[in-house]
């Protein structure tokens, strides 16, 4: 029912401020099993003394926010492209910031091929549910990897179209009023085999690609905890 062959490529999503806060409410619903995964991969790879952790397309920054604040030490820089996410994550940080949320947070918007960044200035460069509005992934990641430290790591999480049925009608029933935007999202990502042609055409031949229930995740170091979920050439999309 749920099987996309062919990618669909996102026209202009999030419009309208009402479907992004509509979006936002739906996801904070589903935030424990949405996020806790992929916050704790984030975690996992924080080390004393981090000068920066940046997230690209940082939605609607329920993400930023958790890690900012289990990091309050750290600042977390966030950038998005999308105006009206960004007006919604302006608003989750202004009632972070009312309910004494300790985090270093700050928000910007701009474009993802050309981040405000200086080279190696980013402990962690993360990115989580953007990967499939990105017009230019390949000019993207290239971004990412020059904004990263040498011994820092890029963690980019989005779905994966060609999860099993199962797991996407199990995230349905959490994201009822958002569903059709769900869908949408789905429809537009990428399967790991179409994530690793475009990590080969940006020369990120060194860079991992994972599947790990509905999700997709690419990473420019090994992930001893997905190890088992590495996809390779040789793999199958499901």
């Amino acid at each position: 029912m749920f099987k996309i062959q062919d990618r669909k490529p996102r026209k202009a999503p999030f419009k309208d401020i009402d479907v992004a806060r509509a979006y936002d409410l739906g996801m904070r619903k589903s935030a424990l099993m949405s996020y806790q995964k992929p916050a704790n991969r984030i975690l996992e790879q924080a080390k004393d003394e981090m000068s920066d952790i940046v997230e690209v397309g940082v939605n609607t920054g329920l993400l930023s926010l958790y890690i900012g604040g289990k990091l309050p030490d750290t600042p977390v820089s966030g950038i998005e492209e999308n105006k009206i996410l960004l007006e919604v994550a302006e608003e989750n940080l202004n009632l972070a910031v009312w309910s004494s949320n300790k985090g270093d947070i700050e928000f910007e918007g701009g474009k993802f091929h050309a981040m405000p960044f200086e080279d190696g200035s980013a402990d962690i460069v993360f990115s989580f549910s953007s990967l499939h509005m990105w017009r230019n992934p390949i000019a993207v990641l290239k971004e990412c990897k020059r904004i990263c430290k040498h011994d820092g790591i890029v963690i980019i999480e989005d779905l994966n179209r060609a999860a099993e049925e199962g797991h996407i009608t199990f995230v349905l029933q959490f994201i009822k009023d958002g569903g059709n935007e769900f869908i949408e999202a789905l429809g537009s990502s990428y399967t790991p085999a179409e994530s690793r042609k475009l990590l080969n055409e940006a020369g990120l031949e060194e860079w991992n690609v994972y599947q790990e229930d509905l999700g997709l995740i690419i990473s420019s170091k090994p992930i001893d905890s997905l190890s088992s979920n590495l996809y390779t050439e040789d793999s199958n999309d499901n």
